[in-house]
């Protein structure tokens, strides 16, 4: 058994529903081993959430999310619901997509070994620090990366938006054997995300509808353009 897995088995269900995330310390960035523990860690607290929210969220209808229309194989479409996704921050903050349900969402998914992902950082992080504060929340999701290489880019070109870990990254913690179910949750909500092109953004308004999927770099207008677009949707309407 792993140490994720010893941590997961260990993890108090009743508890782990309530206890709040780990925040980002202030102090700078945390050390590789560090980040590791609290990255186990979160998993295990997520993983009663994830159980818990999904057996709500389908009395609740959540179930249908993703499923108007939208092909596994491809990107969820503008005007439809964005599918379930969970990933963890590297600070050890766990997220499931549903519920930030009531919060308009920016997910950028990047690499530090993209050389596109590279040339926007400046401008996306700009962007950030302008939308954010407005109540945008940013999920910038390094792919096909370790999130050690991730954070240490980050850290090099001063971003300061927080870093999650690659979703199937994060499913593959999970031991098919001792969790199916589990497994088989988090597989499904990875194979509703095929992202082939980097970088790639998706904005989704407080109603979890997707409104934009830009494929391609972006500048600091543009990111700004999309994320008041989620922000003030009536606004949006009416310009148009």
């Amino acid at each position: 058994m792993t140490e994720t897995q010893r941590s997961m088995a260990a993890a108090d269900p009743v508890e782990a529903t309530t206890t709040p995330p780990s925040t980002p310390s202030p102090a700078g960035p945390i050390p590789a081993a560090q980040r590791w523990t609290r990255i186990a860690l979160a998993l295990a607290i997520a993983l009663s959430i994830i159980g818990a929210a999904w057996f709500v969220g389908g009395r609740q209808g959540w179930s249908t999310i993703g499923g108007g229309g939208v092909n596994a194989t491809l990107l969820p479409k503008v005007g439809q619901p964005a599918p379930e996704l969970f990933t963890i921050g590297t600070d050890g903050t766990p997220v499931l997509l549903s519920q930030l349900r009531g919060q308009p969402v920016w997910i950028n998914f990047w690499g530090s070994w993209c050389p596109p992902c590279r040339s926007e950082m400046p401008e996306i992080e700009e962007a950030y620090k302008a939308l954010a504060p407005q109540g945008l929340t940013v999920l910038a999701i390094s792919m096909q990366e370790s999130p050690d290489d991730a954070v240490r880019y980050a850290t090099s070109v001063g971003a300061t938006m927080p870093i999650y870990v690659d979703p199937s990254r994060v499913a593959a913690m999970i031991d098919p054997q001792q969790q199916p179910d589990l497994a088989a949750k988090l597989a499904l909500m990875t194979q509703d995300w095929q992202v082939a092109n980097f970088p790639t953004h998706i904005f989704i308004d407080a109603d979890g509808i997707v409104r934009a999927v830009v494929l391609s770099p972006m500048n600091y207008d543009e990111a700004i353009h999309y994320g008041e677009m989620v922000l003030h949707p009536e606004q949006a309407k009416t310009n148009n």
